[in-house]
């Protein structure tokens, strides 16, 4: 009776999982396959000790990464909180909040794309009035990638927002009566009673959004595409380059397979520290 989704299974993940690992040890180039050959660990080594694109790329996506986590978990606690609160209005609120979730990033990138414009966009004009400047958003090495966090947060801060909401509405409220009664002031009360209770659920949530930032593609796409130079080329985007524009098949599987092998490392750490808790 399982077979049928066992046979699923395997021909949607398994099967293009090995024949990753397969590719990944052959020099299999579409522009040459006369040269196509078994080459063993070539490919993860000339990727681990001569391609400095790549080590680029990992600086890119790490910068990016650990920006967007250092924005988004904070401003999505304390959306929370204040969601938390009962105030008139607020699942209107909570549905306005959610709409950046349901937007197809490809179309609202490049709705940022215009935003950032020089010449017309609307970030670009608000900073002149309000600071006599504007910084070049996207032509910037440096703000193109603040760029592209700024336009990520916006997306999926609601997201970390509603997990953590619907934690704290499943919080005791016993302890907090009782601070409340002892005289513990709203901070006190978030500092040694919500904050290390919903702890562990801050730990999957930024573990959830590192995967998922480490994939990034469409922003990138639909903002910078890599630039300015190299500025935002992380290892998502490095891939699609030598995957679909060079065509460097198995390069780019011995890569793809790197960044996952790192990935799953990454996800056991987090599980591991979120089973301390």
């Amino acid at each position: 009776m399982v077979s049928p989704s066992l046979i699923i299974v395997f021909a949607l993940t398994l099967y293009p999982l090995f024949y990753s690992i397969y590719l990944s040890t052959r020099s299999y180039d579409l522009t040459a396959l006369w040269k196509d050959a078994f080459i063993g660990f070539e490919n993860y080594s000339h990727a681990l000790n001569e391609d400095a694109y790549l080590a680029e790329a990992l600086l890119a996506t790490f910068k990016f990464a650990a920006g967007s986590l250092l924005v988004q978990i904070p401003l999505g606690l304390g959306i929370a909180l204040l969601l938390n609160r009962e105030f008139r209005g607020r699942r209107l609120v909570r549905t306005i909040i959610t709409l950046p979730l349901v937007a197809a990033p490809i179309a609202i990138g490049l709705v940022w794309k215009y935003m950032y414009d020089m010449k017309f966009g609307i970030i670009p004009y608000f900073f002149q009035v309000v600071f006599g400047s504007s910084p070049h958003w996207l032509a910037d090495s440096t703000m193109a990638l603040v760029s592209i966090i700024i336009y990520d947060s916006w997306q999926w801060t609601p997201f970390v927002a509603l997990i953590l909401v619907a934690g704290l509405q499943g919080l005791p409220q016993e302890p907090f009566e009782s601070a409340t009664i002892y005289g513990a002031s709203a901070v006190q009360r978030f500092r040694y009673l919500t904050l290390p209770m919903i702890r562990p659920l801050l730990v999957i949530v930024a573990l959830l959004r590192l995967i998922d930032l480490l994939k990034l593609w469409d922003p990138v796409w639909a903002l910078t595409r890599g630039g300015p130079g190299i500025a935002t080329q992380v290892v998502s985007w490095y891939l699609y380059r030598i995957g679909f524009l060079y065509l460097w098949v198995g390069y780019t599987a011995s890569i793809a397979l790197m960044f996952l092998y790192l990935i799953i490392i990454l996800s056991v750490i987090a599980l591991r520290r979120i089973a301390r808790l």
